[in-house]
C-alpha cells in the first residue's frame, strides 16, 4: 500500500482534453489510468488537516459533475466523511501554517496566508521560487514523513513549473511521480 498526494492537475486533466486543452488524451488516459488504481487498490490519499487541498479540488472541480475526475473527487469526498466504512483510504497530515506578515486574526492568534507552512523548506535557497500555491502538497508530503517515516510520493500530470524543483524536492525525501512525461516538457500555450 502507498500513500499518494494528488496535485489538482491530475484530476481536472482526468475530466478530459477540453477541460484541459493542455494535454494530450494520452495524458487524460494516464491520469484516469492511475486515479481508476487508487480507487479500486490500496493506496491512501493524503490530505491536509485544515481541508485546504480538497478546497482546491473543488474550486476545480463540479461537485455534481460526470466526467471523471470529478467522480473520483465525488468518491474521495465519500471516504472523507465516512472513515469507518473506508477506513484506509484518506490520511491526514497537520500543517503547520506560517503567519501573514505578522498580522494577527480575529481571535488574536497569527493569520495563516494559506501558502506559507513551518513544513515546507523555507531555508532551502533552491526552493525559494517554488510556486507558493503548492507549497502545501509538499509542507503536506514532508509532515507526513515525519509521523509516520514512510515517503508519500506527489502524484502530477503536466504543471511544468515544477521541473525545476525535482532535484531540491528529492534532497528533503519529496518524491514525485510525473505521470505525463511528454505533455510536461512540453511549453505551455496562452
Amino acid at each position: 500500500m502507498g500513500t499518494v498526494i494528488i496535485d489538482t492537475n491530475v484530476i481536472v486533466i482526468a475530466n478530459g482534453v477540453s477541460a484541459s486543452p493542455q494535454a494530450t488524451q494520452e495524458c487524460v488516459t494516464l491520469c484516469q489510468a492511475r486515479l481508476a488504481e487508487i480507487l479500486t487498490g490500496s493506496d491512501q490519499v493524503l490530505l491536509d488537516d485544515k481541508k485546504r487541498i480538497i478546497q482546491e479540488y473543488k474550486n476545480n472541480l463540479n461537485e455534481k459533475g460526470r466526467r471523471y475526475g470529478d467522480r473520483f473527487w465525488q468518491e474521495l469526498v465519500r471516504w472523507i466523511w465516512n472513515p469507518s466504512r473506508y477506513p484506509d483510504k484518506v490520511v491526514r497530515a497537520r500543517i503547520t501554517p506560517e503567519a501573514d506578515n505578522g498580522t494577527e486574526a480575529d481571535n488574536g492568534t497569527e493569520a495563516d496566508n494559506g501558502t506559507d507552512f513551518a513544513e515546507f523548506p523555507n531555508e532551502d535557497a533552491a526552493l525559494a521560487a517554488f510556486h507558493k500555491k503548492d507549497r502545501k502538497f509538499i509542507a503536506v508530503a514532508l509532515a507526513y514523513q515525519q509521523i509516520s517515516g514512510q515517503a508519500a510520493t506527489i502524484l502530477l500530470a503536466i504543471d511544468s513549473g515544477w521541473l525545476d524543483f525535482v532535484d531540491a524536492l528529492a534532497a528533503h525525501g519529496v518524491a514525485i511521480d510525473i505521470l505525463c512525461e511528454e505533455d510536461i516538457q512540453r511549453p505551455r500555450q496562452g
